[in-house]
Parts: structure tokens; sequence; C-alpha cells
């Protein structure tokens, strides 16, 4: 009883990650149809890219969000399987961990996907467009950081 317990815990454990890493494809990975294409225009504006630089870094882009796509369609399905594995009678334990590992396969690809993408885009710019776009990833980041505080907090005082 305790193992199922402990197994149940892991499981949903592991479809929090993969919901986090769903969301971040989605989200923080710049994938998002609409707000994806405004932001990567605006990051474009923001480093001077110019016309030969924009069809590049556009081609890449174009190729990163149908990787992502694909990512996302296999993780759904994942996650889609574990969730019908959880609510059967009986655990099949290997088949579960099976899910998982995939699951955190398809995440880890998904990261080094972010990656490549940064540094083939980092090809296409000169040195002071590199620096320039270091210099606003980390604003980024920093801004980030800052929200998950303030969630944090605002958690906190919910809770108390």
């Amino acid at each position: 009883m305790l193992f199922n317990k402990a197994l149940f815990a892991l499981a949903l454990g592991a479809s929090l990650m993969v919901f986090s890493v769903s969301a971040d494809a989605r989200n923080h990975g710049g994938m998002h149809d609409n707000d994806s294409m405004m932001k990567h225009d605006m990051m474009m504006e923001k480093l001077g890219v110019n016309e030969e630089q924009r069809m590049k870094i556009d081609k890449l882009y174009e190729q990163r969000k149908e990787a992502v796509k694909a990512h996302q369609e296999q993780m759904q399905e994942l996650m889609q399987e574990q969730r019908h594995m959880m609510q059967q009678d009986n655990l099949d334990k290997a088949k579960l961990q099976s899910n998982l590992r995939k699951q955190a396969d398809l995440k880890a690809e998904m990261m080094a996907g972010r990656h490549q993408h940064y540094m083939e885009v980092q090809k296409h710019l000169n040195e002071e467009q590199r620096a320039k776009m270091k210099e606003l990833r980390e604003q980024m980041y920093e801004m980030r950081e800052e929200m998950r505080e303030e969630a944090q907090e605002r958690r906190k005082e919910n809770r108390g």
C-alpha cells in the first residue's frame, strides 16, 4: 500500500513537471503563434538585424516552431497515456516508469533544442547584436525570477 502511494506521488510529480515543460514550450519557449511572432519581431527590431539576417533567423524560427509543435504533441500523448494508467485498478509499474522516462527524455530534448536554436541564431548576428541579445535575455530571466518570487510571496500570504 505504501509502495503504491509512493509510486502515485512519483507519477503525480512527473505530471506536474511535464505540465511545466509543456507550459514552458508554449509560453517561455515563445511558441504561441501571435504572441511568439510579436516577441520575435520585437527582438529582431531591438537587435537591429538587416534583411538578410532577418530572412535567415525567420527560417530558424519557423523550424523551431515546428519542432516545438511536434514535441508538444508527443508530450500530450505521453501525458494522456499516463493519466489512463493512473486510472486503472492495477498499476503497471514498469509501464509507468517507461512512460515517465520518455517524458523526461522528451523534456531534455526540448531544452536542448531551445539551446541549439539560440546558438544557431547567434551565428547570424554580429558581435554587437550578440551582446545586445545576451543583455536582453538576462533582463528577461531577471524579470521572470522577480515574477516567480512575487508569486511565491502571494501564495505564502494566501496560506497564512
